[in-house]
């Protein structure tokens, strides 16, 4: 240890035996401490909501969809289905059928209740390759097969999100109806009504998949829909890089330009991409506006060393005349404050990670999923961002020790003891 880091020391212990600068240290390091403590928070949270969007939102998503204008049907989507899967950065290709629709059911002791839902048809086992639906199958599985029945009084399975189950009064094993209502369903017409059965239920923790979205087969749907046989409302890919989803659909399109020109695909990244930005936006801004909070501690380390440069005059002026240089005068004073700024980020990183832990483990500050879309507060820590954090604040009190620092080393040793 230096000259320089015993002095410091000695400074820092010294303050112990005066009442005022104990308090005034202690305003300090909290100071310092809750900022770091808010500024990781924040980013934790943040970081959290935006892996939630892309596990969630991102994973039950296609990353390309190709289709026509206005959701129109394709027909003999064999030759389609041969073209997209031969793209080298195509994993998977899958058939899907979008429509809109209504489930009953009749919840025990209650009447029926009715719920809007958005139906996919899937084919079950290309669905599982190309989404994450498998991964958020709470009970249950994914059969949509026929499991009763035939031709137009066939019952299938169908799989739920939670809270429609809830709102239902269904579980698995449950007998729902479905209704569909085709574009070209004549207004004195009635729309079919369906039997389906429940044969499992996900839980993806986005309300709005879990509230409103329902999975059948793609012969289902056509049946409901009395569509033939090979006809689909568009086909979804997965890709090796779901982040090379944008440059992938422009390949795809000059290739569908020459074989199905009606048809054009879009990525994930033009569907939500404005969502992310917006994420981004919103973590960094809110880092810049809270970083406010460690500037106002800095300016608390900095009126202590101009306390300790007043009150240490004359051992500074003795310094000086024993021949210390005033280099080694500032750098005592800028150790002074950054074991004040270290002490704050140690107990402010502690004291992040502590709460963040806790939001992780116990989910205690909970949502209203139908107003925010997750039941409870995400929290994602990463290791980079208690770093950078705390470096940033590191940075800031350094800059808040130079000017006292400064006013040290340049005293006068002469005037300085003979002052005191």
């Amino acid at each position: 240890m230096g000259f320089e880091n015993k002095i410091a020391a000695r400074h820092l212990r010294s303050v112990r035996g005066r009442r005022q600068a104990v308090l005034t240290t202690a305003i300090a390091v909290v100071g310092v401490a809750l900022g770091v403590a808010v500024l990781v928070i924040v980013l934790s949270v943040m970081n959290g909501y935006s892996g939630m969007i892309w596990n969630r939102q991102v994973g039950m998503t296609p990353h390309i969809t190709v289709r026509k204008p206005f959701s129109e049907r394709i027909e003999d989507y064999g030759g389609l289905m041969q073209v997209l899967a031969d793209h080298p950065e195509v994993i998977e290709v899958a058939p899907f059928i979008r429509s809109e629709g209504f489930v009953r059911g009749r919840p025990k002791g209650r009447d029926p209740v009715i719920a809007g839902v958005m139906v996919r048809g899937v084919d079950p086992e290309r669905v599982l390759r190309t989404s994450d639906i498998g991964l958020h199958l709470q009970q249950g599985t994914m059969n949509l097969g026929r499991l009763s029945g035939e031709g137009k009084t066939a019952s299938y399975g169908m799989v739920i999100g939670r809270f429609l189950a809830e709102k239902l009064g269904a579980s698995v094993g449950t007998d729902v109806f479905l209704v569909l209502a085709p574009k070209d369903l004549l207004m004195t017409q009635m729309p079919p009504l369906k039997r389906y059965r429940i044969t499992g239920i996900f839980d993806t923790g986005y309300f709005e998949f879990d509230s409103g979205l329902v999975f059948v087969s793609l012969s289902a749907s056509q049946r409901d829909l009395g569509w033939g046989g090979e006809m689909i409302t568009g086909v979804q890919l997965r890709l090796k890089d779901p982040f090379e989803a944008d440059r992938i659909s422009v390949e795809i399109r000059t290739v569908l330009s020459e074989t199905h020109p009606s048809l054009f695909p879009s990525s994930w990244m033009y569907l939500h991409g404005n969502l992310f930005a917006w994420i981004w936006l919103q973590k960094w801004a809110s880092f810049i506006v809270l970083s406010l909070i460690v500037v106002v501690a800095g300016f608390n380390v900095s009126s202590i060393l101009i306390m300790n440069v007043t009150e240490r005059k004359r051992e500074i002026g003795i310094l000086k005349a024993l021949g210390v240089t005033p280099r080694s005068i500032r750098r005592i004073f800028t150790r002074e404050g950054l074991v004040i700024g270290l002490l704050g980020v140690g107990l402010g990183d502690m004291l992040g990670f502590s709460l963040c832990w806790v939001q992780q483990q116990y989910e205690l500050i909970q949502l209203s999923g139908e107003v925010y879309f997750i039941d409870a507060l995400p929290v994602l820590m990463s290791w980079t961002d208690f770093g950078l954090v705390s470096i940033f604040a590191m940075g800031l009190c350094f800059l808040f020790t130079l000017w006292p620092a400064r006013n040290a080393a340049s005293l006068d040793p002469i005037a300085a003891i003979r002052f005191e």
